[in-house]
């Protein structure tokens, strides 16, 4: 891969992307680009927030309520989980349950369960339960990344 840079004053940023074929590789790096640019709004002490998708580690619902969760705050939002699903299904964030969202760029570890279910470790040192139904999509993803 080649990389060059390029300052260019009074133009917006512009990411052209040249590639032999378009692979996994190539369709991730697309992704992580798309998100750089996300935001999402969320509200903490009565206050509403500009959020960047890259800064979110994970989406959850608890009690009807959604909430947004960074390094250090939590912010909560009016959009319910399958609206953020559908709104972010071209970057990193997926399901891993019912009633949870996961950054896939803020994965540190994975470990299996007892109960065929996984435990993920965020690079916050959270922990969240990844349940059976998403298992096999997530799995998927980590091949990807090695490859």
């Amino acid at each position: 891969m080649k990389l060059i840079t390029k300052q260019v004053k009074n133009k917006p940023l512009t990411v052209i992307i040249e590639y032999p074929e378009l692979n996994v590789k190539t369709e991730k790096l697309i992704k992580k680009i798309k998100s750089l640019d996300f935001i999402i709004s969320g509200n903490s002490n009565g206050k509403t927030f500009a959020l960047n998708i890259s800064d979110i580690f994970y989406i959850e619902t608890v009690e009807r309520k959604t909430f947004l969760y960074t390094k250090n705050e939590v912010y909560m939002t009016e959009k319910k989980l399958y609206e953020f699903e559908k709104l972010l299904k071209e970057t990193a964030i997926i399901r891993i349950s019912k009633s949870c969202l996961m950054n896939m760029d803020m994965l540190y570890s994975i470990k299996q369960l007892i109960n065929s279910q996984l435990e993920a470790t965020l690079i916050n040192g959270e922990k969240l339960i990844v349940s059976r139904t998403y298992l096999k999509r997530i799995k998927n993803i980590l091949k990807e990344e090695v490859q």
